[in-house]
């Protein structure tokens, strides 16, 4: 077998391999926030705070959480828009509302197998929770609707009642934006289907009024990781090939 066809097979195995653990996080997206007096702003994550019921039954859990994003970063996540670098919170609010349930081991965790979100711009900022597991509100007269998710995977929690703490971890896959959400969120468009929501809490004290920090994500659809044992077919499927073309030399 030729070197040169040694090297295309290893560089197609490479290849291969490279696109099925391609992954990325915290993509750029672009917002429009000239209706409120900003501009287009380049970012990558949204970050704030929430408040949340949290309700165990038996081996069962529902939830239900009024999430307020109060500041847009760049960066890698690193760089936040201070002041009037973004009107956010200043010329109008944007929130979350999320409910969910699964099932639960008390006092340790809890796997949600379904849930809801929905986003929404608050033009003059007055929105507030009215039932946090009916997902309803007060003040919303002027909201939009801007995305909605529903298609959720790998959601869980972690919780330690006795030190008060936890994190949880919410990914969806079906992140669509309405007709509004599409003049905010102007780039990439397409826009990004996968959205990951976590954080932690601050306090598990009071299961009707758990407050806590939230950040939210996009990323591109994730690839699946194959079995070693399909990489390994992969590549002698390839040498196989290698092989081939040498008898053909012959």
């Amino acid at each position: 077998m030729k070197f040169n066809k040694v090297v295309k097979s290893f560089a197609l195995t490479a290849g291969l391999l490279a696109s099925f653990t391609s992954s990325a996080e915290f993509m750029d997206f672009q917002v429009d926030e000239t209706p409120y007096g900003g501009s287009v702003l380049t970012a990558d994550k949204f970050n704030g705070g929430y408040v949340e019921e949290l309700v165990f039954n038996g081996s069962g859990f529902t939830t239900g959480a009024f999430a307020t994003m109060s500041a847009l970063y760049a960066n890698e996540g690193t760089d936040v828009y201070k002041g009037s670098s973004s009107y956010l919170n200043f010329g109008y609010s944007v929130y979350a509302i999320l409910t969910a349930s699964g099932t639960s081991t008390s006092g340790t965790s809890f796997a949600a197998t379904s849930a809801s979100l929905q986003l929404y711009i608050d033009v003059n900022s007055d929105t507030t929770s009215d039932d946090l597991l009916a997902g309803t509100t007060l003040n919303n007269g002027d909201d939009i609707l801007i995305a909605t998710a529903d298609d959720v995977t790998n959601a869980y929690g972690n919780y330690d009642f006795s030190a008060g703490t936890g994190n949880y971890n919410f990914d969806f896959t079906d992140f669509t934006l309405t007709t509004a959400g599409m003049d905010y969120f102007v780039s990439p468009a397409p826009f990004y289907s996968y959205l990951t929501v976590n954080g932690d809490y601050d306090s598990l004290s009071d299961l009707e009024n758990i407050t806590g920090d939230v950040s939210a994500v996009f990323q591109a659809v994730p690839v699946s990781v194959p079995e070693p044992s399909t990489v390994a077919v992969l590549a002698l499927g390839l040498m196989g090939l290698g092989v081939s073309a040498r008898r053909k030399n012959k």
